[in-house]
């Protein structure tokens, strides 16, 4: 696997040894080393081993496709063990503070909203398959528990200045505005790939936590944001809003602006419509 792939670079400072030189006995149980090395079938081993570290940092704590940024960052660790802690001066030295038998520490940052699921794990596995102690990260670093505790001098560096885009800061409003697009554009795939039909989907934007059956036919211009729910059946012509609210099977709605409510099974609603804490 190539590290620029992952997004990751290795330095030189970074510290990383051969399989042959570490030492290990036959019995050495670490399923972080022997799993990874033999390409394992899941990756039940990252939830049993590593500690899920995020750097909140309040500047840029905004919300993005209807989560706060940090909780985007949380969902890529979400099978792990996780702490969040406050952004310092010295994070591996806080780091370094936490009480912990998992074998690896890996540390993210709250601004880094488009790291994924997928990503954290390739990190990971990267960090394994290399035998290395610690991996500094353009926005966070990975780190052997033991390795961290038991070595004083270890400091936190910086990384490449190149922003490799799972690990995108976002810290201004160009790079706010690009991980929002890249969001909805994630949020957007994963409808169509459960059957929902989207025309004009660059035109159309629906929150994380939306729910929408298969069957339903969404056409340009709508928004549909917090946890509302799309029934099996409906067609969503352009120009709505909608906000928490629950829209049943086979309704018809058009050019409408419905807000904490529920749409029953079968209503048409024609433009201008503006439903707000009904039912109907």
């Amino acid at each position: 696997m190539d590290d620029k792939d992952l997004g990751v670079e290795v330095l030189e400072n970074q510290i990383s040894f051969d399989l042959d030189n570490l030492g290990l006995s036959e019995k050495e149980e670490s399923l972080s080393i022997t799993e990874t090395l033999i390409k394992p079938q899941n990756h039940e081993w990252i939830k049993d081993e590593v500690l899920f570290v995020v750097v909140k940092t309040d500047k840029y704590n905004m919300n993005l496709c209807g989560k706060m940024m940090i909780e985007w960052v949380k969902l890529a660790g979400s099978n792990c063990e996780q702490i969040i802690i406050d952004d310092c001066d010295d994070v591996m030295e806080r780091v370094k503070c936490i009480n912990t038998n998992k074998k690896i520490i890996a540390v993210f940052y709250s601004d880094t909203p488009l790291l994924d699921k997928s990503q954290f794990v390739r990190i990971v596995e990267f960090f394994a398959a290399k035998c290395m102690n610690l991996l500094l990260l353009n926005r966070g670093f990975v780190v052997k528990n033991d390795f961290l505790k038991y070595n004083p001098n270890v400091a936190q560096s910086s990384s490449s200045e190149d922003e490799r885009t799972n690990l995108l800061i976002c810290n201004n409003s160009q790079a706010i505005t690009f991980a929002g697009e890249q969001l909805y554009n994630r949020i957007r795939e994963y409808h169509i790939k459960n059957g929902v039909t989207i025309f004009g989907k660059n035109t159309v934007f629906i929150d994380a936590d939306v729910e929408i059956d298969s069957g339903v036919i969404i056409f340009p211009n709508n928004v549909i944001q917090g946890e509302s729910i799309i029934s099996s059946g409906t067609i969503l012509e352009s120009g709505n809003i909608i906000k928490n609210s629950i829209i049943s099977n086979n309704c018809h709605i058009c050019g409408s602006y419905i807000e904490d409510s529920k749409i029953l099974d079968n209503v048409n609603l024609e433009y201008g419509n503006k439903v707000i804490k009904e039912v109907r």
